[in-house]
């Protein structure tokens, strides 16, 4: 599975983390992801996909939490 399969999955679209966040580290979250969009998740390193987990799991929350108020 790739980073934008399962970014994907969980309807997480690629500019979500742009449009939702703004931070310095949320722009080096932005330019990671998007650097391994196409990248076989399997292939990235124990902390590169703990990290990943992280970033999808916060985009995943703040996706819920925006829908709560619309």
């Amino acid at each position: 599975m790739t980073v934008s399969e399962l970014f994907n999955a969980e309807k997480i679209e690629r500019k979500f983390i742009g449009d939702n966040f703004d931070s310095s580290y949320w722009d080096s979250c932005d330019k990671f992801v998007g650097d391994n969009w196409s990248r076989d998740i399997e292939s990235m390193s124990l902390k590169q996909g703990a990290w990943l987990t992280k970033i999808l799991d916060d985009c995943v929350e703040k996706r819920i939490e925006g829908k709560l108020y619309e």
